[in-house]
């Protein structure tokens, strides 16, 4: 997958030094031989609802999500290698009585808002949850898109003006501040410790319905899947069968402690005469607070120009490498980065810095832990040669 991989932009186009976390609970072209494979299409397009709610030109609220169908694409994608599902090492995280449930709510929602954006003569609404006292807060970069403002409502009856701080529209997720102070703030668990058949809540502003927030219970129901699946430049998603409708994007999926971990984003909708029912995906919040904290202190993404797929047995004997894993470059994007250094395609990337590089998404995990000009040394194969390449990486064009 790209290391700039951006997620669909016309998900809104319609008529119309960083604060702490809150504390957690106890130049040689490739050699002669056939040409890299095209990463073969899926027999069927996976369809996705983004929970970002769209009103026409009149400005009112419908309940009608926007649809997207992601394929990937024969240039630049990534080929995941099947990922286990025996991944329980321990007894599931659960919330054990109804009234539990009360107690989550009780202890996350006053931090969450409903978030509505006025742009391009319509309007759109999401979900938002408060980082600090001090009036950040975080919400997909697909529920603000251009816009640099959007209006609030607290659980507390007040509504407060926000600034848009700054988007990453590869990661999807977006920073707001309001002027305020002694707001209520979630708390954070670390995602990656997060099991198959752990509890799970989901809060948001599903549908944009009046009178409150919505609420949902799932679990979570399948092993990490791969960002790219629906259009982030994150490693990897959670995937939850808490019920998460349009609004919803931009609201925290809990865990059992009552603790945020992760963003929902995004619902699979299946196509024809296979709908998908309850698979829904959330941003890790592990995944997504390095991404806030640089939108917070005003730093941009890196970007290396390259696209990549998993190499894969087929991969490796077109290419004849002699090396087992890594993300082989699929195109170089002209004038960037990698071009200037000479990679090409055919090349397999194994270590990017100190990072080594398994899969294609390394690639943006491995770039993102760096800062525009900053100079990273890549590694890499040509055929049978292993060769490395002093790169000095740039400001990701699509960060402004």
């Amino acid at each position: 997958m790209p290391d700039e991989a951006v997620p669909p932009a016309d998900v809104l186009t319609v008529p119309s030094p960083p604060q702490p976390w809150p504390a957690e609970p106890p130049t040689v072209p490739p050699p002669p031989g056939p040409p890299l494979p095209t990463p073969e299409r899926p027999k069927r397009f996976r369809q996705f609802l983004i929970g970002a709610l769209v009103g026409g030109l009149c400005g009112a609220l419908v309940a009608s999500g926007a649809y997207f169908t992601f394929g990937r694409d024969d240039n630049s994608s990534s080929t995941p290698a099947p990922t286990k599902t025996n991944q329980v090492s321990r007894q599931s995280s659960t919330i054990s009585r109804n009234g539990d449930i009360a107690g989550i709510i009780s202890k996350v929602e006053p931090a969450v808002v409903a978030v509505t954006v006025n742009e391009r003569g319509g309007q759109s609404a999401g979900t938002g949850f408060f980082l600090s006292a001090d009036g950040y807060l975080a919400t997909n970069a697909h529920v603000v898109g251009t816009a640099q403002s959007a209006k609030l409502q607290l659980n507390d009856g007040r509504s407060l003006d926000a600034r848009v701080v700054g988007a990453d529209p590869s990661a999807d997720v977006a920073v707001l501040k309001v002027d305020a102070g002694n707001l209520p703030v979630v708390c954070t668990d670390d995602s990656n410790k997060v099991q198959v058949g752990d509890d799970v809540v989901a809060i948001g502003n599903a549908l944009a319905l009046e009178g409150g927030l919505s609420v949902t219970r799932g679990i979570i129901s399948g092993p990490p899947r791969p960002g790219s699946e629906i259009g982030t430049a994150i490693e990897t998603v959670l995937q939850t069968d808490a019920a998460i409708n349009p609004g919803n994007s931009g609201g925290p999926l809990v865990d059992s402690n009552g603790c945020v971990i992760g963003i929902n984003t995004a619902v699979a909708a299946g196509s024809g005469s296979q709908p998908a029912q309850n698979v829904g995906f959330a941003i890790p919040i592990s995944s997504a607070k390095p991404v806030i904290d640089d939108i917070k202190a005003g730093r941009k993404p890196a970007f290396l120009g390259v696209g990549t797929t998993d190499l894969t047995p087929d991969v490796k004997s077109q290419l004849n490498v002699n090396v087992n894993d890594g993300a082989a470059v699929t195109d170089v994007t002209s004038g960037s980065p990698a071009d200037n250094a000479g990679l090409k395609q055919g090349d397999v990337i194994v270590q990017i810095g100190d990072t080594q590089i398994k899969n294609s998404g390394n690639v943006a995990t491995a770039v993102r832990k760096h800062q525009p000009g900053e100079k990273v040394t890549v590694t890499y194969v040509r055929g049978s040669d292993r060769k490395t390449a002093d790169v000095t990486l740039v400001q990701r064009p699509d960060a402004g």
